[in-house]
């Protein structure tokens, strides 16, 4: 097998194979995070580019030689541009509008999550093959290597411009040595002011930061603000609209509200810029009679104290980032803490049945959901779900469901009618994010032995007879929920005998790929039950994994793969 090489930072060329899916997805990553992307981005894009890059390699590599696909990322602008090239003639059709009519069909569904992530996928002929460039705009690229060399140049051109006037030399040193000390904008801002005072014996400064479109001077208690769009009258909002610097003689020409008004003052009014941006403005404020030092000598010093504090600005925004990043990740773990709780801990088991389950996630958090609750020991009820997509998004969602569904159990034995209710429920939420989710109710009954069975476009399950014979395929009717609010769901009534046996899975078990792109596929998996049987109900979670693992080779997971076993005693 081919090693994955990489020809620069922004290309490699991948063997046609699905193993290495995962690892050209983290590159990218590791790409966009060294350029500090917004980390709720980063799922769906993550998701947007295996599902092409599948699509490329299985469709694309199948019949072609060579057996590769050239992939090519960059981030221009706000753009962020994703170019994947194959041997093959895909031929492509027009953009979805809409979820395909089979919502479960890997392609159309896989076809519709790409152009619903990205701004735009466009498919060309090219002499290698095929090509699908993929766009998504984000924001401009934060290097922070970058940075660093800004950091220095902004600070190598401010010292060059210094005046030879000692007590500016020892300000500016003070300056720099605050920038590298102090980590919080609130002390840099502080300790510049108390400098700049000290040597020109200004009365009155102010640096005033832009944030959110709002002008904010983060040493006042008070915590006053202008916005720029409605607060056009105001002296420093006017200063940093147009630009530029100026020198206010009389400052009793504003009104009694303007934080620069003053019966006796001039003000000197210096934009703050960080890379042509701006994102702040100093104020200066002394007795008319000593105005003309304002333009002179305080001006100058006033630029270069701009630039430290914009350095200083900076610095504060990229640590703030660093540590929404932190967070992120942190609240990624706890996410998945919390999903993990909401599962079975432990699997109901009496007299009637014996029962257990498992559910092993793609990423730190997915999507699919199983539950199994004792209703006033008459029953039992059985839950399997599958949200479109992974991650976060799909985990928020199942834990939604899952509330929905507790929140109802009084419909419990009639689950057709419980699945009903939570549709209307939560379809706005799914209609929200265009999304869906599959889903598969049983009520099993203990006094006669009956089993009720309703499904949301959900796979079928498995039910072997006596423990012995061959698996039969079980569902129901019904369409995923989120489609339509007002569908009903039909129920599925199965007379269940002693030692009966029923496995419940989600698609991430059967839709495996081995190294050929061929799929373990619903029927291959239904051949292998009676192994996975073979050891007893408490091995049969492993076993099954075991075989989905064998068929992929050990790949890494693509998709949510989840089963519960249930045997009746």
């Amino acid at each position: 097998m081919a090693e994955l090489k990489h020809q620069n930072i922004s290309s490699c060329e991948v063997p046609g194979e699905l193993s290495f899916v995962s690892s050209v997805a983290e590159h990218l990553r590791e790409f966009c995070e060294l350029r500090l992307i917004d980390p709720t981005i980063w799922p769906a894009i993550e998701l947007g580019f295996c599902e092409a890059l599948n699509n490329a390699i299985e469709h694309g590599c199948r019949r072609f030689r060579p057996k590769s696909v050239k992939v090519m990322w960059q981030w221009e602008g706000e753009r962020l541009n994703i170019e994947i090239e194959d041997p093959g003639n895909f031929k492509y059709l027009p953009k979805a509008d809409k979820l395909p009519d089979d919502p479960l069909s890997e392609s159309g569904r896989g076809c519709f999550l790409i152009e619903s992530i990205f701004d735009s996928a466009v498919h060309s002929k090219t002499q290698y093959g095929h090509k699908l460039v993929l766009v998504k705009t984000l924001h401009r690229p934060k290097s922070p290597i970058a940075k660093i060399q800004e950091l220095y140049d902004d600070l190598q051109s401010t010292t060059n411009e210094l005046g030879q006037s000692y007590s500016e030399l020892d300000a500016l040193q003070g300056f720099a040595e605050d920038l590298s000390r102090e980590p919080w904008l609130t002390e840099t801002v502080s300790s510049c002011l108390a400098r700049l005072k000290s040597v020109f014996n200004i009365p009155r400064a102010a640096v005033w930061v832009l944030q959110q479109g709002h002008l904010i001077n983060p040493l006042d208690h008070k915590e006053q603000r202008f916005e720029l769009t409605s607060n056009h009258s105001i002296s420093i909002v006017q200063a940093l609209r147009t630009h530029r610097e100026q020198i206010i003689v009389d400052c009793t020409q504003f009104a009694r509200s303007d934080p620069l008004y003053s019966v006796s003052d001039s003000a000197l009014l210096v934009p703050i810029s960080y890379q042509d941006e701006f994102v702040g403005i100093i104020s200066l404020q002394m007795p008319k009679q000593d105005a003309i030092q304002l333009e002179n000598k305080i001006a100058r010093l006033a630029r270069a104290i701009s630039r430290f504090l914009a350095i200083a600005i900076e610095n504060a925004s990229t640590i703030k980032q660093k540590k929404e990043h932190a967070r992120s990740k942190t609240e990624l773990e706890i996410a998945a803490e919390i999903q993990q709780s909401l599962l079975p801990s432990k699997f109901p088991s009496n007299e009637h049945f014996r029962l257990t389950g498992k559910c092993v996630t793609a990423l730190a958090v997915g999507g699919d959901y199983i539950d199994a609750i004792e209703i006033k020991k008459r029953g039992l009820l059985l839950v399997i779900a599958d949200v479109m997509g992974k991650g976060v998004p799909a985990a928020l969602l199942a834990t939604i469901f899952r509330t929905a569904i507790r929140s109802r159990l009084n419909l419990a034995e009639t689950p057709g009618w419980l699945l009903s209710q939570t549709n209307k429920q939560i379809y706005e939420e799914l209609g929200h994010l265009n999304m869906f989710i599959t889903a598969q109710v049983a009520y099993y009954s203990y006094d006669d032995y009956r089993l009720k069975l309703a499904s949301a476009g959900h796979c079928p399950a498995f039910l072997s007879r006596n423990g012995l014979s061959e698996p039969e395929e079980i569902c129901s009717e019904g369409v995923p929920l989120g489609i339509n609010p007002n569908d009903v769901y039909d129920e599925r009534l199965i007379q269940m005998g002693a030692k009966d046996r029923i496995v419940f899975i989600t698609d991430g078990i059967y839709e495996v790929e081995n190294e050929s792109g061929e799929m373990l596929g619903i029927n291959g998996f239904s051949k292998r039950l009676p192994e996975i049987w073979q050891e007893g109900i408490e091995a049969v979670p492993e076993n099954a994994l075991s075989v989905v693992d064998a068929h992929s080779q050990g790949g890494s997971a693509q998709d949510d793969k989840t089963l519960m076993a249930l045997e009746i005693l």
